[in-house]
């Protein structure tokens, strides 16, 4: 029996799926590491630890799946969008990944969207925004020119992975198309706005399509991981694109709803459609001549771990959390919470924003605080479903997936503030199961990717259905998150954190 496999490049973990050809998993394996902050708005990782973590998942996943490694067909991926990993000709690391969640970059990010000009809307049909690649490129080039002289590649984090595992320098259309140095219309790399910023012209990967064949497991690499020098590796595409493939979302009409680290909303769509005024994305999607419409909020799971690890410092399960925020009403007796702790990229572009808990009264306890950490981040994904209804979009069904998935309080308020049935899906790692779905397309063991999701994606018959009571609560408080924001947002600049 033929194996494929799955690696996610997340932002806090790496993980590793094995499965058979119909969905079944032989194995799952992870390992975490951190963000590095150094300074206030910076993000970094080091792409090393990552490939160490990547080496010792699929050892570990090799060896609970029981498998010959020559019975593993292909490898697939999945990874954190947007991030800058550099190296010089020597193919080293010219220093760490800048990663999506840095905000260093504003004022590059705002210079980039006067160079870009028309070309906003003919070809990248989204505005560049701070931790996106061409901006955290273009910061290199003006604050640290000796580092950014020494780059002769340049790629996205789990492209570094595939890099290692391959010794092949590439990328695909579904993560190119987030760097915003990338035509989202036309699937290719922006030469025009390239040159207008100034940035090297040679230092581009090619580019295939996510289920494309990129090589082979290297010799080198064989040894490391165990894996075996026959087994091909697909290029595979950003954890956006590869969630909606493992969760079915291939055709028009399904809405899929994530968090995890970050939070997005997101359905696919068969023309590069476009908001203009530019509250949403439009990526490529991982299916040839697809695309895909999303709200990719930088604020989702990581407000909870914050609220969590840095403010309750609460050793509890994340579970135990969502069955505390249980124990109080659907919006938390008026306590409302804005959750833009990094910042936020949709539905508005505000790389000042900040957190605000609103409404806070001696009545209050800490599960109200949990509750309304989990409502923020759906308020602000809701703001993002008005922007597709707006466009026209039809979303007849959503599915939820990452951590909110997995918490049956958190599901239900997605529920009652979308206003709309909530299905999951039978697997738990839908990013690396979409990864290997792709592997599976790339070599020959499904026609194509519908034909891979019909076989492996299983949907929970019954889905959480909206609470009548609770959908009217969260209209009025809807109104309010949206007018407070608005309210607030002019004070954001003037706050000097350092």
């Amino acid at each position: 029996m033929g194996y494929l496999a799955g690696i996610d490049l997340g932002t806090s973990s790496v993980k590793v799926l094995i499965m058979d050809s119909g969905g079944k998993t032989a194995a799952v394996a992870h390992r975490g590491y951190e963000v590095m902050t150094p300074k206030m708005s910076y993000a970094e990782q080091d792409p090393e630890l990552w490939w160490r973590c990547t080496v010792e998942a699929i050892r570990e996943a090799l060896a609970a799946s029981e498998i010959n490694p020559e019975d593993l067909t292909g490898i697939g991926f999945s990874g954190q969008m947007h991030g800058l990993v550099a190296m010089d000709s020597g193919r080293r690391l010219v220093g760490p990944a800048i990663i999506w969640m840095d905000q260093r970059s504003s004022e590059e990010a705002a210079l980039l969207r006067e160079l870009a000009g028309e070309l906003t809307d003919r070809e990248l049909l989204n505005q560049p925004g701070a931790g996106m690649m061409i901006c955290s490129l273009l910061w290199m080039k003006r604050h640290q020119p000796e580092t950014y002289e020494k780059i002769r590649y340049v790629m996205l984090p789990k492209d570094y992975i595939r890099y290692r595992l391959t010794g092949e320098i590439g990328t695909d259309c579904a993560d190119a198309s987030a760097t915003l140095a990338f035509s989202v219309k036309n699937r290719c790399w922006c030469r025009e706005l390239i040159g207008r910023a100034g940035l090297k012209e040679d230092i581009w990967p090619a580019v295939g399509e996510s289920a494309e064949a990129a090589g082979c497991v290297s010799a080198e690499a064989a040894r490391e991981t165990g894996l075996s020098e026959h087994t091909k590796v697909v290029y595979g595409a950003g954890d956006s694109a590869a969630q909606l493939i493992g969760n079915g979302v291939t055709e028009e009409g399904t809405m899929a709803c994530n968090i995890g680290t970050a939070s997005q909303i997101a359905v696919a769509v068969n023309r590069p459609v476009y908001d203009g005024r530019m509250r949403l994305q439009t990526w490529c999607h991982g299916v040839p001549d697809r695309w895909y419409v999303q709200g990719g909020a930088l604020n989702g799971g990581s407000t909870l771990s914050w609220l969590k690890k840095k403010v309750l410092k609460d050793g509890r399960s994340y579970g135990e959390l969502d069955e505390e925020a249980g124990l109080v009403p659907a919006g938390a007796e008026g306590l409302l919470f804005i959750p833009y702790l990094a910042g936020e990229r949709t539905p508005v572009m505000d790389p000042h924003a900040k957190g605000i808990y609103f409404g806070l009264g001696m009545k209050h306890e800490r599960a109200h605080i949990i509750r309304a950490t989990m409502e923020g981040v759906i308020f602000n994904l809701k703001e993002c479903t008005g922007v597709l209804d707006d466009m026209g979009i039809k979303r007849e069904r959503m599915i939820s997936s990452g951590g909110a998935a997995k918490g049956v309080v958190w599901k239900q308020i997605q529920a009652d503030i979308m206003e709309m049935p909530v299905y999951t899906t039978e697997t738990e790692e839908e990013a690396c199961q979409g990864a290997a779905l792709m592997a599976g397309v790339g070599c020959g063991v499904y026609k194509d990717m519908k034909e891979a999701c019909a076989a492996v994606v299983k949907l929970h018959r019954d889905p959480v259905e909206p609470v009548a009571e609770n959908v009217k609560r969260y209209k009025e408080q809807q109104e309010i998150f949206r007018e407070l924001y608005q309210r607030v947002k002019d004070l954001y600049p003037r706050l000097q954190a350092e």
